[in-house]
């Protein structure tokens, strides 16, 4: 920053006197002034009295969109954007000098003039150094939805389904047949048990049935803490299956205790997202790590689904998880879920993984009204119907 320090001026400006501190006579304003963004001015100040010196600051490191225009300006102008009072006195010992009102009108316009082009420059500099941001990389903006009664009827059917299906082949939508095939942790068979033990409900056991539910949620919480990944897992999936058992069956009133672990679930979900990719498990096997993270991407994206259903069933329809659900990925094709070992070897052979998933908000998209139904999976025409099915009913209809 340019300031200018007369080299005769003798008196200190007037803030340094009112606060009775050393004043270093630098001009448009001191040293002290500056640095406090105090109002500096002298008196008897002359023009011609003064010297160009430079004074440093500290450079300003925010971004360009976070510094306001007269900041910019301020920063890029070598003279101080004012003129001192002072050096606007008129003499009147000649009426033909400089200073005349006549030419002191001239010499305030050409000022002026001098100014807005500096502006001008200013304003261009700026302008000129804001990258272009191509609209192809701008990311979509996913809102909250609403659900007709249909769409709402046919997610809650076909979630509850996922309960007798756990309970009759220990596998469903997130859940793949092969995942514990070697290993069963306690989260998973309770789940199971739980599961048959809802299916032969009756009024005598259904006290039974919603304490136990508390107390085997009571044991993930206290056991949260030394969770492996696969026990994360698989306490999440329980958590999911207990949530729907409470949830989606007014008969057992437990609605109103089950929505407050809704909270619960979205944090274990979440850190369940997170340490999949921070605690990666070396699978021996191709299979067994796709099993795996796939049964993972659908228990985190179901997770999300039913807690954004129950949402839309107590809040008019509205689904408020879609901006999160958009940006969840899946398997495109949904081809792999129903095949053994074997099969999945020779399809898998030459595949990059990375081009087998899409995010939900893209795939949804991408289905457009009239489409052929009999390539859709029940897994992926589940997850049409509430963000499509307004425009396609027959996501939903014709499985109602």
């Amino acid at each position: 920053m340019l300031g200018y320090i007369s080299s005769t001026r003798k008196k200190s400006c007037k803030q340094c006197v009112k606060a009775k501190r050393r004043c270093d006579l630098g001009y448009p304003c001191c040293k002290r002034c500056f640095s406090k963004s105090l109002d500096c001015a002298y008196p008897n100040a002359s023009v011609r009295e003064a010297e160009v010196v430079i004074r440093q600051r500290t450079p300003d490191l925010a971004p360009l969109t976070q510094v306001g225009d007269n900041d910019l300006l301020a920063d890029l102008q070598p003279a101080g954007p004012e003129i001192d009072p002072a050096i606007l006195q008129v003499s009147t010992s000649d009426s033909n000098s400089s200073s005349s009102p006549e030419s002191w009108s001239d010499v305030v316009g050409d000022w002026e003039k001098e100014q807005e082009g500096r502006q001008r420059q200013a304003l261009y500099w700026k302008r000129s150094q804001e990258p272009a941001i191509s609209t192809h990389i701008l990311p979509k903006i996913w809102a909250p939805s609403w659900l007709n009664e249909e769409q709402l009827l046919f997610m809650v059917s076909r979630m509850r389904s996922f309960v007798p299906t756990l309970a009759f082949t220990g596998s469903n939508m997130f859940i793949h047949s092969a995942l514990y095939k070697s290993h069963q942790p306690t989260a998973f068979q309770d789940s199971i048990s739980l599961s048959a033990l809802y299916l032969a409900k009756t009024k005598q056991n259904t006290p039974i049935l919603a304490r136990s539910i508390e107390e085997k949620i009571n044991g993930l919480i206290a056991n949260s803490n030394e969770w492996s990944l696969q026990e994360h897992l698989a306490a999440v999936q329980a958590l999911i299956v207990y949530q729907i058992i409470r949830l989606f069956d007014g008969d057992l009133i437990q609605a109103g205790i089950a929505a407050k672990h809704n909270r619960l679930l979205e944090l274990w979900t979440a850190h369940l997202w997170k340490r999949s990719f921070a605690e990666p498990i070396p699978f021996s096997k191709p299979w067994d790590a796709w099993v795996f993270y796939e049964s993972l991407r659908r228990t985190v994206m179901m997770s999300v689904f039913m807690r954004g259903g129950w949402n839309a069933l107590t809040q008019d329809g509205l689904c408020d998880q879609v901006p999160v659900l958009a940006r969840l990925p899946l398997s495109k094709g949904d081809g792999f879920w129903n095949i053994g070992e074997e099969e999945f070897e020779k399809r898998v052979a030459g595949v990059d993984g990375r081009d087998q998933l899409i995010s939900y908000g893209d795939f949804s998209l991408n289905w457009m009204p009239g489409d052929d139904m009999e390539g859709l999976t029940e897994f992926h025409r589940l997850l049409l119907a509430p963000c499509r099915g307004h425009l396609d009913p027959r996501l939903y209809l014709d499985g109602m």
